[in-house]
């Protein structure tokens, strides 16, 4: 949210989200809280990678991800039959497929190719 408010990329705020990143690169569990309020860590995950604008992502130990094709794995793996997304851990209203695949929906917006 900081680039979108005018912060450059080299502010050391950004540079802590981007730190934060690297050290938790995860698309298993939404670091620190396991599947809780996951779909929508993976929503703002995906707009914060999206902003740096880069097609790839390095995490702390040097492993180059292109993030934006495995998020799109990922969640087109979590995808129920019918369409919809829904995180059995209810935590935050993840258990409504309305609201979590709508934070999906955002999350697949921003990666596109």
């Amino acid at each position: 949210s900081m680039i979108y408010a005018g912060v450059s990329q080299e502010d050391p705020r950004v540079q802590g989200a981007v730190t934060f990143l690297q050290k938790n690169y995860n698309l298993a569990a939404n670091p620190g809280m396991g599947q809780q309020g996951l779909f929508y860590y993976y929503h703002t995950m995906a707009k914060a990678l999206d902003a740096l604008d880069q097609p790839f992502f390095t995490d702390a130990n040097g492993e180059q991800h292109e993030w934006r094709a495995e998020l799109r794995n990922r969640l087109y793996n979590l995808q129920q039959a019918d369409g919809s997304w829904v995180n059995p851990t209810t935590r935050w209203m993840e258990g409504d497929p309305n609201l979590v695949s709508g934070y999906t929906l955002l999350a697949l917006a921003y990666c596109k190719p």
